[in-house]
């Protein structure tokens, strides 16, 4: 009579994911908040008003944004 439970056991086959398009775009964000941060010091900084303030905000967002994009476009 055949003893099963002397034979090996086959292990279930592994699942291999595939990573999200969401999980490799993590750098813009960041980059763009840095850079909106960075912007706004920069035009206080540089003007002392608030309306170099948002110049700053807007111009250093929209650099980072595109620098962030692009980091994240080369991975």
């Amino acid at each position: 009579m055949a003893r099963s439970h002397h034979r090996p056991k086959k292990h279930p086959p592994q699942q291999h994911h595939a990573v999200s398009a969401k999980t490799k775009r993590k750098g813009m964000p960041v980059i763009t908040i840095f850079g909106a941060a960075f912007g706004m010091l920069l035009g206080y900084l540089i003007a002392g008003n608030i309306i170099a303030l948002f110049i700053g905000l807007i111009v250093g967002g929209a650099l980072g944004y595109f620098i962030g994009n692009s980091i994240d476009s080369s991975k």
